[in-house]
């Protein structure tokens, strides 16, 4: 509850004021939005695993306590890759959606017909808002083009900077993650995947909008114009990773 309450604060009062300070750039200021609408979310999710566990919920005989995990905001505030932010953002989420979308589509739309489904359903349980929908589909190609070409890296490098940490007693690369230049290539993603969530969540910046509008829903052209305050840049940074994935 003492996390949930300090994640309010700064979803309403510290960012939101930070937010309207005029010497920030317009970069900055989406890091911002997304910020306040990220903390708003762990508010939820940390209320809900609180009164979940009071109920009883996740209590585990044999170690005598109680373990219930929503999110996991250390894993979405610094990303290691865009498909860590989306199993960390809604932890009893991702694993209904993996076990009962993801892995039986894969075996016959592949794996990137399956994460357009599994992300087009989480959609769906949005309630097919378009702002969510762009988001959730952008996220999920995101998240398939850095697996792709972190994987070619990889290999190639034969270095462990692939989407997930590699295992310590498992992990076969040479190539380990303590190497300097493999810490500073996967530093180099972290910072990415920050620009990229900055891009995706400044649509949830509701500051300079006319009241009740928020409720009512915003129409596609919202989307759209808070993208094209950016210049579309994060898709265009997709499209270039997607290429150099093919290319490698």
């Amino acid at each position: 509850m003492v996390v949930a309450a300090v994640c309010l604060g700064l979803s309403v009062c510290v960012l939101p004021f930070l937010l309207n300070e005029p010497q920030y750039n317009k970069w900055l200021a989406a890091y911002m939005a997304a910020a306040s609408f990220r903390y708003s979310h762990y508010f939820i999710s940390f209320l809900s695993q609180s009164s979940t566990i009071a109920s009883g919920i996740g209590y585990d005989s044999n170690i005598d306590s109680w373990s219930f995990s929503v999110v996991h905001p250390v894993a979405v505030e610094i990303p290691r890759s865009m498909s860590m932010v989306a199993t960390n953002w809604n932890l009893p989420m991702h694993k209904f959606l993996k076990n009962y979308v993801y892995k039986p589509s894969r075996r016959y739309l592949g794996q990137f017909g399956a994460v357009l489904l599994t992300f087009s359903t989480s959609a769906l349980l949005h309630g097919m808002n378009f702002q969510l929908s762009a988001v959730l589909l952008s996220l999920g190609t995101y998240a398939f083009i850095e697996s792709v070409l972190r994987m070619k890296l990889s290999k190639r490098l034969n270095a462990c900077v692939l989407d997930r940490p590699c295992s310590q007693s498992g992990c076969g690369h040479r190539h380990k993650s303590v190497e300097w230049w493999v810490v500073l290539m996967n530093s180099g993603f972290v910072l990415l995947n920050l620009f990229h969530l900055a891009y995706l969540g400044v649509m949830f910046d509701v500051t300079n909008e006319e009241p009740g509008l928020q409720e009512q829903g915003f129409s596609y052209t919202h989307t759209l114009k808070k993208w094209a305050h950016l210049n579309f840049l994060s898709h265009w940074v997709a499209l270039g990773t997607f290429i150099l994935s093919l290319i490698l």
